[in-house]
């Protein structure tokens, strides 16, 4: 087993050909409640996978959720962030687009929607890390997870055309409040 990335709330295994993800305890946390946490956060990102990929989302498969630990399959394929270019941002975005929108009409937002949770494999993209990603029916926290993926887009892809063919994908009757909801809110954050 290969520790391969760490982050703030977990430790990314590759054993084989599987992932293994596991919630580190906090050591400034009460332990009960580093527990509690760290148990209800693991059920909840199982949860959300397992609700994604029911709708036609692709997602890696969750092998088995332990206390603090999700095993899944390994996605051998690129990251959006590394692949995305001007001969492929049109159909990427789009189909991105697409499966956002999908999860947000069934009330789930991602939490950390970028082109690294992204992977492509065989031209399909993979959401990936939903360790941030909560069940929801407000506007507001859909807005939010599109303005991370639109600052994204401005930072990291700058010189593409991403957000123009990502609402090709979004848009559509039932996601036109949560896009009048972000553009409130970008206004707000240009003049702040």
């Amino acid at each position: 087993m290969k520790l391969i990335f760490q982050g703030a709330e977990a430790k990314i295994y590759f054993d084989g050909e599987k992932i293994i993800k596991e919630r580190v305890s906090k050591n400034y946390r009460e332990e009960e409640l580093d527990k509690f946490l760290r148990k209800s956060r693991t059920r909840k990102e199982a949860k959300l996978l397992s609700d994604v990929k029911r709708i036609g989302i692709k997602v890696p498969i969750l092998f088995e959720t332990e206390q603090f630990r999700l095993e899944m399959e390994f996605i051998d394929g690129v990251k959006l962030k590394k692949l995305l270019d001007k001969a492929n941002c049109g159909k990427f975005c789009k189909k991105m687009g697409e499966g956002v929108s999908k999860m947000h009409i069934i009330d789930i937002i991602h939490g950390d929607l970028t082109t690294s949770n992204i992977i492509v494999k065989n031209n399909e993209l993979y959401f990936i890390d939903f360790g941030l990603g909560v069940e929801t029916k407000n506007l507001e926290q859909k807005a939010a997870d599109l303005l991370n993926l639109y600052q994204n887009f401005r930072s990291i892809h700058y010189e593409l055309d991403c957000w123009k063919y990502f609402l090709e994908g979004y848009k559509n009757e039932e996601t036109a409040k949560i896009l009048d909801v972000f553009e409130k809110m970008l206004k707000r954050r240009r003049y702040i």
